[in-house]
């Protein structure tokens, strides 16, 4: 039999042998992670987007794909992974494998939905990661022609003169604009019923053709249609004025005082991807967005561009999920 003569040293002998392995060992997994930091992106980046073609959060993709791909030099793709109000796509990255190439461009309602949907699939903060808050975007209460008014006052005594009677609609359960509705009735004291859609773009589509008759959204898929006419703005969900749009009074002026009720848009990688990784996808992306190319795009889309930190960025959303919770226990909004 063969004795290990290790074994019969005193403690006191054998902790600098155990000491010196333990810090080999440690400089070693310093070392995979900073080699594996090091060969990021080592294949194509693959952005979810949880809501359908046209929505703002979609339109962010393809601008940052069109970047990324450019500055890393390697594929970026965008996939529409809509439903949930976001939770279908989030999910979708929170399961992908934690090495920082599955990306998720997400709206407003990614912060919205833990407090409307207390048992997701996923646990934020730890399955799914914040990079950085891209910007924010202002809203509009808009209504389709055919409701017969022109002001916010006006569509309140018209509401509560056709109690159950307004529909208003959204991009899905947990969005700003269903947010914004809850937010309105609570406020105005309404019956309205939400409607929700799979994406921005599909609740606006309703709204143009009179299925709907009322959503507070913004972004570049409304901008064209309140110019053609083709949708009325009665107010603006931000506490000034717009200066695209400096006649249009706000709703917090228009009888409901501190109303606010805006969107923006985030970045988010799935949660245990290494930290140097994580420190690339932030750095460069921040760095991306505030090019000219980009920055001028994001501002054709009606997004403020903020470009915060990964800390910054789940602070500001931490803030935004206790906001609406508070909205959503108040008026007993619900996933519908």
């Amino acid at each position: 039999m063969h004795l290990n003569s290790s074994a019969f040293l005193p403690d006191t002998e054998r902790l600098p042998a155990r000491r010196d392995f333990l810090i080999a060992l440690g400089a070693g997994a310093l070392a995979g992670t900073a080699a594996r930091a090091q060969d990021y992106p080592s294949k194509t980046i693959r952005i979810v987007s949880p809501f359908s073609p046209g929505a703002t959060s979609d339109l962010i993709a393809r601008a940052l794909a069109k970047s990324i791909s450019t500055t890393w030099g390697v594929g970026a793709i965008v996939e529409n992974k809509p439903g949930g109000g976001s939770s279908v796509g989030a999910d979708l990255v929170a399961k992908s494998a934690p090495d920082g190439h599955t990306l998720l461009s997400a709206a407003a309602a990614i912060g919205v939905i833990p407090a409307l949907l207390p048992k997701l699939p996923y646990v934020p903060y730890k399955d799914l990661v914040p990079i950085t808050v891209i910007g924010t975007v202002p809203f509009m209460m808009l209504v389709h022609p055919s409701v017969p008014v022109k002001t916010v006052p006006e569509f309140v005594a018209y509401a509560k003169a056709n109690p159950g009677k307004i529909n208003f609609s959204s991009g899905g359960n947990g969005t700003i604009p269903h947010m914004g509705g809850e937010l309105l009735k609570l406020r105005a004291g309404l019956d309205m019923v939400h409607i929700p859609f799979k994406g921005g773009a599909d609740s606006i589509t309703a709204l143009l053709g009179g299925q709907v008759q009322m959503t507070i959204d913004g972004g570049p898929h409304v901008i064209g249609h309140i110019k053609s006419g083709a949708l009325r703005m009665l107010g603006v969900a931000t506490l000034q004025r717009l200066p695209e749009f400096p006649t249009t009074p706000t709703i917090a002026e228009s009888g409901f005082p501190g109303f606010e009720s805006n969107a923006w848009q985030s970045l988010w990688v799935t949660g245990g991807t290494p930290a140097p990784v994580v420190k690339k996808i932030a750095e460069d992306v921040r760095r991306i967005l505030r090019t000219p190319e980009v920055s001028e795009q994001l501002r054709g889309m009606g997004v403020a561009l903020l470009a915060n930190s990964p800390e910054e960025a789940e602070q500001f959303i931490r803030a935004e999920t206790t906001k609406w919770a508070a909205v959503i226990k108040a008026s007993g909004a619900r996933a519908d």
